[in-house]
């Protein structure tokens, strides 16, 4: 029954779904700035202030929390580029030498006026009495200007008519038998008296940059979470500070929201400042305008505190110029020191196919200039340390390879600034920066759930060269590993680490732990980063033996699959598929965790619209009866996988995660959709119950209905569990509702 099922259940609900990791002993702070604003065209910036903490507070971490969405009438079906800005009062005045006019005609500038001081009127012919008639001027407002030393003080306003011009008169056919002039008391010829405008003198700093989705296939519910590490602009974030959001788009739209999450505590060496260098929109291949107009040389006087210099650089092609430049061609970007090259990076990403927002309804899968649809933009971090002198001058530049550009189009949107940092905190530490699998945050969903091969992130935030750590991970109240891991990570430096499996399973809070300990065989330094525990989705479980069922388009030569064991063993593979063919392949397999994934050579999955291939299908289904278990996306790009378990309870029983049942957005807030109904052409019971057990929501849905709403609006914020059942099992998804 179903309620007995969901009895089991219930403790598994009741922690909350965010994706934040949580540090041991230290304080997170959240502050926001914008709240699912309603980004819409043309393109405009949108503004939001946000009270961060005093300067005397220390943070260790401070990531920007954006999330993107859909306005009412859903997401714009193209790929535009988003900018998070952090304007600062730098607290200094500048100036702008300004000419103040001497008068204004109705509040504008012209270079001489002619009135009378009583009202004058223009004649025409009246086409009804055919007779010369007039009407009367409306009358001028002139605000005078005449004391040059207070230049934006008007001395006076008068209210005087047009004049200096001919009054014409008709005869009955119409034509002009006289005219008589109009003669002025006034004439006034403009000139300026010069001034200064002095206002206070802001900084702009990129914070984060983030491109659009092709967002056409999208509910009005839709939303996607997107965290950005901005420790490097941690000196700027206290007190009052105006958060700017900038939305490119041309067409209607998106939603924004901006939580600054800063988890207090030590950094591993402070960032206490931040220079703005060069920023902005730079036309790319013109030889009249060349890109080297804008990305000047410039002085750097670098601090005497400064143990370490890091240029961070965003930099985003676009534009189509005949060549596919910039959004389609890849350019060598040159960083220079003092005339000396440093560091010399293609402009380009070369996994755009990879997107975790997969099946967008444009070319979201081709590589671009260091930019994909629906993804962050990754900054350049330069660290110059090496190659500056504290106390010193040095000049910097960036260049780009040359080019020449036949039509033009072409630009490089660049978000420059120069960083500084205190010495090291630590001789000997070191940081988990992120859980990658098992996590449920939505960017990491190609590689999760997850069988239990934990994929971590550590720093080193020592100073001491890191070259051996130990690593404790598991489930939360459940079983736990140890590994050791053996390197040699500088400090400040990230590696990823792939831990040996561990089975991880549906258990009363679904939580996934990381603790290091031991830094070189030594005592760790600060313990207040060597933690994070993140919620994570368990694997469904499936026959020991089923149907891998795979229909091939016109590339057939381009697919592989193969499934492998928890120890990384190949249990199954195939290729050399024909094209437009059917396959059908029964496997048998113990008892275990296993990994499934397809690889599409070509990259555009087996469905993909801008190509002439055709449509593939991939399914797994059961051997008896012939019934789905899943169907996956066929506009996948590079490749797609599933993990799953044999054998193995998961401590949810009679359920069978069919995934080609999904519900998005989650966390929700007015409206859920289940997609993928239409794969089972069964009518389908669907409830949806609260975390006590209480049935909220119960419909039928009818067969052939592919997607299907269920209105929120009425439903209290907290933890869902939506069960979707049929005559050949049941699929249960938790959701969270938000308000």
């Amino acid at each position: 029954m179903i309620k007995n099922i969901f009895s089991r259940l219930l403790a598994i609900f009741a922690f909350g779904l965010a994706v934040s990791a949580n540090a041991q002993n230290a304080d997170t702070i959240h502050v926001m700035t914008q709240n699912a604003v309603v980004m819409t065209s043309p393109p405009l910036g949108y503004y939001g202030w946000g009270v961060f903490p005093a300067d005397t507070t220390s943070y260790r971490k401070v990531y920007l929390n954006f999330t993107l969405g859909c306005p009412t009438g859903g997401c714009s079906g193209w790929d535009y580029t988003v900018d998070i800005y952090l304007i600062q009062n730098t607290h200094h005045k500048d100036s702008t030498l300004m000419q103040g006019p001497t008068f204004t005609v109705n509040g504008n500038q012209l270079d001489s006026v002619k009135t009378k001081k009583d009202t004058t009127y223009t004649t025409y012919y009246d086409t009804t009495t055919h007779l010369t008639d007039s009407t009367k001027n409306t009358a001028y407002t002139i605000v005078q200007y005449k004391n040059c030393a207070k230049p934006t003080i008007p001395t006076d306003t008068v209210h005087w008519w047009v004049a200096g011009y001919y009054n014409y008169y008709y005869n009955s056919s119409g034509h002009i038998i006289d005219s008589v002039y109009v003669t002025p008391d006034t004439s006034m010829y403009l000139s300026h008296c010069p001034y200064y405008s002095v206002y206070d003198s802001l900084a702009t700093y990129e914070l984060a940059r983030m491109i659009t989705p092709y967002g056409g296939y999208y509910s009005a519910s839709w939303t996607n979470p997107y965290r950005y590490d901005i420790t490097d602009f941690s000196s700027l974030l206290h007190d009052s500070v105006q958060i700017e959001v900038f939305y490119s788009g041309w067409t209607d739209g998106f939603t924004a929201t901006c939580d600054f999450e800063m988890i207090t505590g030590i950094p591993d060496h402070k960032p206490y400042k931040a220079i703005n260098l060069w920023s902005g929109s730079f036309p790319y291949g013109s030889a009249a305008n060349p890109i080297s107009n804008y990305l000047t040389k410039y002085p750097a006087h670098i601090d005497t505190a400064a143990h370490a210099t890091r240029l961070r650089i965003l930099q985003t092609g676009h534009g189509e110029d005949g060549n596919n430049c910039t959004e389609f061609c890849a350019n060598l970007q040159y960083v220079t020191v003092n005339g000396n090259l440093v560091y010399n990076p293609l402009v380009w990403r070369t996994d755009c196919g990879l997107n975790a927002l997969l099946h967008q309804s444009g070319t979201w899968l081709y590589d671009r200039a260091n930019w994909c649809p629906g993804d962050l933009v990754n900054p350049y971090l330069d660290d110059l340390t090496p190659y500056v002198h504290r106390g010193g001058t040095d000049t910097l530049l960036i260049t780009m390879a040359p080019y020449t550009s036949p039509n033009g189009g072409s630009i490089y949107i660049f978000g420059t600034s120069l960083i500084y940092y205190g010495a090291p905190s630590f001789n000997l530490d070191a940081a988990v920066e992120d859980v990658i699998s098992p996590n449920m945050y939505a960017p990491y969903s190609r590689t999760n759930p997850n069988c239990g091969d934990p994929q971590i992130v550590i720093r080193n935030t020592g100073a001491q060269t890191l070259t051996s750590l130990n690593i404790n991970y598991g489930q939360v109240g459940g079983d736990h590993n140890t590994y050791t891991w053996t390197g040699s990570l500088p400090f400040d430096d990230t590696t990823t680490v792939d831990l040996p499996a561990i089975n991880v399973k549906s258990s009363p809070t679904n939580k996934f732990e990381v603790t290091l300990s031991q830094p070189n065989g030594g005592t760790d330094q600060y313990a207040n980063n060597n933690y994070m525990v993140v919620p994570y989705d368990t694997v469904p479980t499936y026959p020991s033996s089923f149907i891998i069922r795979l229909e091939t388009n016109l590339a057939g030569y381009q697919y592989t699959y193969f499934i492998k064991d928890v120890n990384g063993n190949i249990v199954d593979i195939k290729t050399g598929f024909a094209n437009s063919t059917t396959y059908r392949d029964t496997v048998h397999l113990a008892n275990g965790c296993y990994h499934f994934e397809l690889d599409a050579s070509g990259e555009q999955g087996l469905s993909f619209f801008a190509n002439s291939n055709g449509n593939g299908a991939l399914a797994f289904t059961k051997v008896s009866p012939p019934s789905p278990i899943l169907l996956f996306q066929p506009d996948f790009g590079t490749s797609i996988c599933q993990n799953f378990n044999v054998g193995i309870p998961t401590g949810i029983d009679n359920i069978v995660h069919n995934l080609d049942y999904y519900v998005y957005p989650n966390p929700a807030r007015t409206q859920l959709t289940i997609g993928g109904l239409g794969a089972s052409q069964k009518d389908k019971t669907v409830r949806m119950y609260s975390s006590l057990g209480t049935v909220v929501y119960e419909n039928t849905v009818k067969a052939g209905v592919e997607h299907y709403n269920i209105n929120l609006e009425n439903l209290a914020a907290g933890i869902y569990c939506v069960v979707i059942s049929n005559e050949d099992g049941q699929v249960m998804k938790k959701v969270m509702v938000a308000k």
